[in-house]
């Protein structure tokens, strides 16, 4: 059986409700294929839809063209980021963008003032320098046109394609190097789908300078950030 015949099978039964989470999508494919994470490096460069039918309303082909996409593109602060987070991120922009989904990174790193200001906003529960944006191993990942107005089903859809990329981002690392994420979407006091931390942050939290803000496009990350 071909990858894509295989999860189009967990696809069909993620749409008749039978699968509710994206863990169980992701145990579900397992179970179907042991090798998953080549079928999943097949099934990601596929240049189409047929293997994976992403939700209609997510398409917005051509806002990827306009000159707002770009500006988009370009918003997050990437200094003192993490290399192994800036290409996971970058990698799931551009898989969402080959099947006409415009995301982007809305936040990476976060200084104080930012901070200070977020979570007056009740955005965020952390005071500086308690958040993992703080030294550079969060992103925020939003849709460009309903940026955080998605439903649960449709962030869950864009949480199992954040765990295909990192699998792809994984199989390129050694072992003692992999990148271990956890998504906001399964945090119990706050529900925040479009956070993606590394795991085990905070043991690493500190108080770092603040210089002129870094901006990436998801292409430029890909093409010069190297692990």
């Amino acid at each position: 059986m071909k990858p894509g015949q295989v999860l189009t099978r967990w696809w069909q039964d993620y749409v008749a409700g039978r699968l509710r989470t994206p863990q169980s999508l992701v145990a579900a494919s397992r179970a179907e294929n042991p090798d998953t994470a080549q079928a999943y490096l097949r099934w990601l460069d596929l240049p189409t839809d047929d293997e994976w039918q992403a939700p209609q309303r997510l398409k917005a082909p051509g806002f990827i063209d306009t000159a707002s996409y770009v500006r988009q593109s370009e918003r997050a602060d990437w200094q003192h980021c993490d290399p192994r987070l800036m290409r996971w991120a970058a990698l799931v922009v551009k898989l969402a963008r080959k099947r006409g989904i415009p995301l982007y990174v809305h936040c990476a790193f976060r200084g104080e003032a930012e901070q200070a200001k977020v979570k007056a906003s009740g955005n965020s529960k952390a005071s500086y320098p308690r958040s993992a944006h703080n030294i550079g191993e969060a992103v925020d990942i939003v849709h460009g046109v309903y940026h955080w107005q998605l439903t649960r089903q449709e962030w869950q859809l864009l949480h199992v394609l954040g765990l295909l990329a990192l699998e792809r981002i994984n199989a390129t690392l050694r072992k003692d190097d992999k990148l271990h994420l956890t998504w906001g979407g399964e945090f119990k006091s706050l529900y925040d789908p479009a956070h993606w931390e590394i795991t085990g942050y905070r043991s690493r939290l500190r108080r770092l300078p603040e210089g002129e803000p870094v901006r990436y496009t998801p292409s430029a990350i890909l093409e010069r950030v190297r692990l």
